[in-house]
């Protein structure tokens, strides 16, 4: 089962469309969800596959200012992420 719709025949994922969004709420409930989904192992193999989610992650780290919620999210998400060889070389 994948977490995908279909939209003018090309696939889009619902995480790639959440996470750019522009209401602060949405971004931070998606965060909230990928990091939960983190916790397991087949979830982060589910949201690896999307090649480019730790370098998001990263970029959504580096740009937010100060300890909010999002942030201690998409770090908590790249800790879990950092248990898989490729995305710690991302990271390094």
């Amino acid at each position: 089962m994948d977490c995908s719709e279909r939209a003018a025949n090309n696939e889009k994922k619902i995480i790639d469309k959440l996470l750019l969004e522009d209401d602060r709420r949405v971004l931070e409930y998606t965060m909230t969800f990928i990091n939960a989904l983190g916790n397991e192992c087949l979830g982060r193999s589910y949201l690896l596959q999307k090649q480019d989610l730790v370098e998001t992650l990263v970029k959504i780290l580096k740009e937010e200012q100060g300890d909010t919620h999002l942030r201690q999210n998409a770090l908590g998400a790249l800790q879990k992420f950092s248990l898989r060889r490729k995305p710690q070389t991302i990271m390094i």
